[in-house]
C-alpha cells in the first residue's frame, strides 16, 4: 500500500507543478493533503464514445482548431498546453474533417472549443478544509472532493455560415486519505490526477463535438457536392441550352412522322427512291 500511495504521490507532485493551478479545486486539496490521495475519478455524466455512438458524414472537410484551457473564465496558458494535444487527438478520432490545422483552413472552416474549470468559493474552502483535515491526520481521515468542468465548442464552416454550439458538463473526484468510500457517482481511472485529466478533457470534447456533427447544418456542410443557394432570388427565364454531344448511353431521341416538306424515310443500306429496269 505504502508503495502504491508513493506512486500517486509522484504523479500529483508532477501533476502540480505542470498545471500551476489550472485544475484548481484538485490541486489545492492535493496540495494541502501532501499529495496522499489514494484515487480519482471522473463523474458518470459522459463517457467515451462507443464506434457505433460516433456521427459520420459523407465528405469530411478540413478545419482551423482553437482550443483554450480557462480557470473560472480566465485563460490559462500553462493547462492549455498541458491539455492541447488530446484535444487534438480527440477532434483527429471523430473522424469529422480531413485535416485539422493551426492556421486558416481553405475553406475558412474554424473549430472553437474552450474548456473551464469552474471554481465556486465556497467549493474552494470546502476543498480546502478538506485537504487540510486529511494533512493533519496523515491521511488517515479520508474525504472525496469534487472538480467540475464545462465546455463550449462553436463551429463555423466557413465565412458566411451560421455558428453551431454545443456545450457539457463534467468533473473528476479525488478520493483522499486511506479510509474513505470511492464516490458512488464516479468512475475510477488510472494514471492518477494526469490520468483523470486527459480523460475527462476526452470526454468533455468528444461528445459535445459529436453532437456538433449530428447537427443538419454540419451534414448539409460535408455533404458532397454541396453549393451555397441564394435566398430570396426568383427565377428567370432560362436561357436556350447550349448543344451537347450525345452520350453513347443516352437513348435515341424520340422521332415524329414526315412532314409535308421532308423527304421520306430512307432504310440504310438501300439506294434512295431506285428506277424500276424498262422492260425487254
Amino acid at each position: 500500500m505504502a508503495s502504491s500511495m508513493e506512486s500517486r504521490r509522484g504523479v500529483g507532485r508532477e501533476t502540480v507543478a505542470t498545471l500551476a493551478g489550472g485544475i484548481a479545486v484538485a490541486l489545492v486539496v492535493v496540495a494541502l493533503a501532501g499529495q496522499a490521495f489514494a484515487g480519482v475519478f471522473v463523474g458518470k455524466e459522459l463517457t467515451d464514445l462507443k464506434p457505433e455512438q460516433r456521427v459520420t458524414v459523407a465528405h469530411p472537410q478540413p478545419v482551423q482548431v482553437l482550443f483554450q484551457f480557462q480557470t473560472k473564465g480566465a485563460p490559462n496558458a500553462r493547462a492549455t498546453k498541458f491539455t492541447k494535444q488530446v484535444v487534438l487527438d480527440t477532434v483527429k478520432q471523430s473522424g469529422l474533417f480531413t485535416d485539422i490545422t493551426d492556421g486558416p483552413a481553405p475553406n475558412g472552416a474554424i473549430l472553437n472549443i474552450v474548456v473551464n474549470n469552474v471554481v465556486k468559493k465556497q467549493e474552494m474552502q470546502n476543498a480546502e478544509a478538506k485537504g487540510f483535515g486529511t494533512g493533519l491526520t496523515l491521511g488517515l481521515v479520508g474525504s472525496n472532493v469534487w472538480d467540475h468542468y464545462t465546455s463550449e465548442i462553436d463551429y463555423v464552416a466557413s465565412p458566411t455560415a451560421s455558428k453551431i454550439t454545443r456545450t457539457a458538463d463534467h468533473a473528476l473526484a479525488i478520493q483522499l486519505g486511506f479510509i474513505t468510500k470511492a464516490p458512488s457517482d464516479g468512475v475510477p481511472v488510472e494514471g492518477g490526477i494526469k490520468g483523470a485529466v486527459f480523460t475527462m478533457v476526452r470526454q468533455i470534447v468528444a461528445n459535445p463535438l459529436n453532437a456538433v456533427g449530428a447537427d443538419p447544418a454540419f451534414q448539409a456542410a460535408a455533404a458532397p457536392d454541396a453549393a451555397p443557394t441564394s435566398g430570396g432570388a426568383v427565377a428567370g427565364p432560362s436561357p436556350p441550352a447550349a448543344a451537347v454531344a450525345p452520350s453513347v448511353n443516352a437513348p435515341p431521341p424520340a422521332l415524329g412522322g414526315p412532314s409535308k416538306e421532308d423527304p421520306a424515310p430512307v432504310e440504310h443500306g438501300a439506294p434512295p427512291n431506285p428506277t424500276p429496269a424498262p422492260p425487254r
